[in-house]
């Protein structure tokens, strides 16, 4: 039998040539496409059965979900109301828009939380640092340029409070 022309990253389903033994973007070694694990083995259970990390509105949750796939983390997001959201949270601070949730295994709370705090504290107002009057800033959802006194994105519609 011959050897396979390619091998996989097990973690982000990569496609290498032979010649490489480890994936660049998750660092661990390649296996024969027969040894990835089958796709119904990577699912999530329900959010019922996760931890919930966040409720926001959409923006914040795409710009999380990057950075837990960033990171190989799996997670799952859903619709959700401000009453599923963690202790201590505030979703109410955005205003009427739609509210979706993040979530992740316990196994990978920590870490997502933890993300998820660094994104807080330029998100959320009470936790964000004050803006000197007019400065110009980004939007740390998507990155576009708005004014330190911008209600919302213009570009993804992050409401900033």
């Amino acid at each position: 039998m011959s050897e396979p022309a390619y091998l996989y990253c097990p973690e982000c389903h990569g496609e290498y040539l032979r010649s490489v033994t480890r994936c660049i973007d998750c660092d661990v070694a390649l296996v024969a496409e027969h040894a990835l694990p089958d796709e119904e083995d990577l699912e999530l259970p329900p959010a019922e059965q996760l931890v919930c990390i966040r409720v926001a509105p959409i923006a914040w949750i795409r710009a999380l979900s990057d950075g837990l796939r960033d990171r190989g983390v799996a997670h799952r997001v859903e619709q959700a109301t401000p009453e599923d959201a963690p202790e201590g949270q505030r979703p109410d601070v955005f205003g009427n828009v739609s509210l979706f949730g993040l979530y992740v295994q316990d196994a990978h709370a920590e870490d997502a939380r933890e993300l998820d705090g660094t994104m807080a504290a330029r998100l959320v107002p009470e936790e964000a640092p004050p803006a000197d009057e007019g400065e110009a800033e980004s939007c740390p959802a998507c990155g576009t340029p708005v004014a330190a006194d911008a209600p919302e994105c213009s570009d993804c519609g992050l409401s900033f409070g």
